[in-house]
């Protein structure tokens, strides 16, 4: 029991580091506007999977590593996505059971909700424009959604990550 409960552990950890890493990973200048938000597609799922284990602390401290990394103003992405994650946490049984389409339209709204939280909170630290673009960032997000969950389930039910 103790050995898989740290492979699980251990899994989601790794999950965790793969979504910050595609998070991260340089595109061309040209299409930096179409990348998806991994660890905001990652992170819902886990939500809505497991919301006892995964919550608004580990958005919080995921948030927080964002920060580090992108070298931003500190607490940005961790506000943003504890919000976020508030607001999934707070309709977890509505969401979960809502079809892959009607979820994949929600990612979109929430994912294009988080971009433009960000773009608040640095406007008012120092004058951001915000780039219309990241509506393509968010219309991906949507459209990765039915693969990313189904992706994921796959590793839960293999794993046996279960509440």
């Amino acid at each position: 029991m103790n050995g898989r409960f740290f492979i699980q552990v251990i899994s989601l950890l790794c999950i965790f580091v793969v979504a910050l890493v595609l998070e991260i990973a340089p595109w061309p200048a040209g299409f930096q506007s179409f990348k998806p938000a991994w660890l905001v597609l990652v992170l819902t799922y886990w939500s809505l999977s497991i919301p006892e284990k995964v919550s608004i602390g580990s958005a919080f401290v995921l948030g927080v590593i964002w920060d580090l990394v992108l070298g931003s103003v500190m607490g940005v992405h961790a506000l943003v996505l504890s919000v976020f994650m508030y607001v999934v946490a707070k309709n977890h049984s509505v969401l979960s059971n809502l079809s892959l389409l009607q979820q994949s339209l929600l990612t979109v709204l929430l994912v294009f909700c988080i971009r433009i939280g960000i773009f608040l909170i640095e406007w008012t630290m120092h004058n951001a424009t915000f780039q219309w673009q990241e509506i393509f960032g968010a219309l991906i997000s949507g459209l990765l959604w039915p693969w990313v969950f189904l992706l994921l389930r796959k590793i839960r039910l293999k794993l046996q990550i279960n509440e």
